[in-house]
């Protein structure tokens, strides 16, 4: 009974199921013959989670726990983790990625209640725990939770009212380190109140969060008035939108609008 209401998952099941009602002897096959798909209902035993599986062209349809997974034989062929595929030890395969065939398809599928068993056409078997696949797969992976994002304009950031962080709870505390990387990762931009206005304090600050670039400047330096440098940056006048070290082999990139205090 659990097979046939699984069957209305796939409306062309469906419809060879209700031949089989009628002429139960041909439906094998008549499957085999006008259908390019492959499909097998299987029951892993009583207490266990029930587990379905369909080939297709290029992929293979699995059904586990109430949830189907779409598993490209390439993908499948490449993850294999037996011993002549996949180094345990250093977490590193082993196989050529380039040496699997693009059009390669198992030529045996066998499923018990933790395990699916793919056959290679060379006659090399592969295992994949249903638990593992269910993690690892497209839609597995598609389900896990994805950081929310708050795009801002000058009047929606004013309307934002983004929370800030205080210099001692940033510096000393897990929590506040973490509230800063969540105000960062939400709204794109974070603040920390209250550094006192040193470079050792500011140094502080950048490195609690990331390592500091060398630069031909150092890693540090300060900005102050000084009209014999010749360069805008070292005036009292604002910094306009503007790239920075485009020179360099690794540019800092993009720089926000710099107001001097």
């Amino acid at each position: 009974m659990w097979c046939r209401r699984l069957a209305w998952l796939y409306p062309e099941t469906r419809r060879l199921l209700t031949k089989v009602a009628k002429r139960p002897h041909r439906w094998t096959t008549k499957l085999q013959r006008s259908s390019p798909s492959v499909v097998r209902w299987l029951s892993t035993g009583p207490g266990t989670p029930e587990c379905s599986w369909v080939l297709h062209p290029g992929h293979m349809e699995l059904l586990y726990s109430g949830a189907s997974m779409h598993l490209d034989y390439v993908w499948l062929r490449d993850h294999c983790r037996s011993a002549s595929c996949y180094n345990s030890k250093t977490n590193q395969r082993s196989l050529d990625t380039a040496s699997v065939e693009l059009d390669i398809k198992p030529a045996q599928v066998r499923v018990d209640e933790t395990t699916l068993y793919l056959t290679w056409p060379d006659g090399h078997m592969t295992r994949y725990g249903l638990e593992w696949l269910s993690q690892n797969c497209y839609e597995g992976q598609k389900q896990q939770l994805v950081q929310p994002r708050i795009l801002w304009s000058t009047q929606s950031y004013k309307e934002a009212n983004v929370p800030s962080v205080s210099y001692l709870d940033f510096l000393e505390t897990g929590e506040g380190l973490r509230d800063f990387l969540q105000n960062f990762l939400l709204y794109g931009i974070a603040f920390v109140e209250d550094v006192p206005a040193t470079r050792e304090e500011t140094q502080k600050v950048a490195e609690r969060i990331s390592h500091i670039r060398e630069t031909i400047y150092g890693k540090m330096w300060d900005l102050t008035s000084d009209f014999s440098r010749g360069d805008t940056a070292y005036t009292k006048l604002a910094l306009d939108r503007h790239t920075d070290t485009t020179y360099f082999q690794e540019p800092c990139g993009y720089v926000n609008f710099l107001c001097k205090l």
